[in-house]
């Protein structure tokens, strides 16, 4: 490169913090590929900013998919008279929101977020660093660290500026150790090491001084290496100062091996030991497809009744939220029937498990 400065210098990375924030502000207000901003149709009975039928000790939610949420009445419907929280499934996932470097696309989590707001639902937002539903982009090889760390801090500052006020929680880091408490050989592990989570959570909290702030991890609920793994690291954020406000809980289980009530308290109470709060944040009770029990539904029941009961018992837990709505649209595919509601939008034994649980 012959004249002009180095682009890895100080002002050159603050002047590409600044360029893609503004590509953030701009392509997100519009619309992306230049086309019309999709949007989720409210019926006028499900326009108003109040809670559903029942109340709730603590927020109940779930993820909502757009393309359903717009052609499915249905399943609008059951989500709206159910749930007084959404996160968005995919629509805030990396690979949607920033294709192409500096370039994004917030008009699917725009229509998400304006369809909680609209029926007067708390917003989660998920996921802002994970390894998974990245674009090609972001794992280039030929990385150097600090490029690799502008680019984590512009894209989450981005993305959390865009929602400040709007989303209550968010899920900072997901999903960041192999089941065996090794940490998970990410482009962001590989290049950054474990300083790649103190980058992002800090980079979240400056854009959204309100939001809380989590660290969400999958098979975590019960003592193993994983777990050890995520609560080591949850002390050691707190003790150094990162802004972290709790952990997240996936659940994702299936019946007859679903974590107890019992389980689930005591891991709670745990990190509420660490001064942190806890949620379950994407739970789905998987029926076997092969010959499952005559009891099935019970046994599911019975497995939402005991996550809810423990969030509701734990000080700290700040809600449940299931991975979809119905099992028609679960991404665990409907044969195994992991959600509340059936595949015809029928509620389940299943809802009355949380519903019961957590009425006031």
């Amino acid at each position: 490169m012959s004249g002009g400065a180095d682009p890895r210098s100080p002002a050159a990375t603050r002047r590409r913090s600044l360029a893609v924030l503004l590509a953030a502000l701009v392509v997100g207000c519009g619309g992306g590929d230049g086309g019309p901003a999709p949007r989720v149709e409210i019926p006028p009975e499900l326009a108003r900013r109040a809670a559903p039928p029942r109340s709730y000790e603590k927020p109940l939610g779930a993820a909502l998919r757009l393309g359903p949420a717009q052609d499915d009445r249905a399943y609008l419907r059951a989500f709206a008279t159910t749930f007084t929280s959404m996160t968005p499934e995919n629509a805030m996932k990396w690979e949607i929101v920033q294709p192409k470097q500096g370039e994004f696309d917030f008009r699917p989590a725009d229509a998400l977020v304006g369809a909680a707001r609209r029926t007067g639902k708390q917003v989660r937002g998920h996921t802002l660093v994970w390894d998974q539903q990245l674009p090609a982009w972001v794992a280039d090889k030929n990385r150097k660290p600090e490029e690799l760390a502008a680019v984590l801090r512009d894209h989450v500052k981005a993305v959390v500026g865009r929602y400040r006020g709007r989303v209550a929680e968010w899920d900072v880091v997901n999903e960041p150790f192999d089941a065996d408490g090794s940490w998970t050989k990410s482009v962001w592990y590989r290049v950054l090491g474990e300083r790649y989570v103190s980058i992002a959570f800090r980079a979240a909290r400056a854009a959204d001084p309100g939001a809380r702030l989590f660290l969400n991890e999958v098979g975590a609920e019960r003592p193993g290496p994983r777990a050890r793994a995520l609560r080591r690291l949850a002390a050691r954020l707190r003790r150094s100062g990162v802004p972290i406000d709790g952990v997240g809980f996936q659940n994702h289980t299936v019946i007859g091996n679903n974590p107890s009530r019992a389980e689930l308290l005591r891991t709670f109470r745990s990190y509420g030991r660490l001064g942190l709060d806890s949620a379950i944040t994407d739970m789905d009770v998987v029926i076997p497809s092969e010959a499952p029990p005559k009891d099935a539904l019970a046994k599911q029941a019975r497995a939402y009744r005991d996550a809810a009961r423990a969030c509701l018992e734990a000080d700290r837990c700040t809600g449940l939220t299931v991975w979809g709505v119905g099992d028609r649209y679960s991404w665990k595919g409907s044969a195994l029937r992991p959600l509340p509601f059936d595949v015809s939008g029928r509620p389940k034994p299943a809802l009355d498990g949380l519903r019961d649980t957590l009425a006031r």
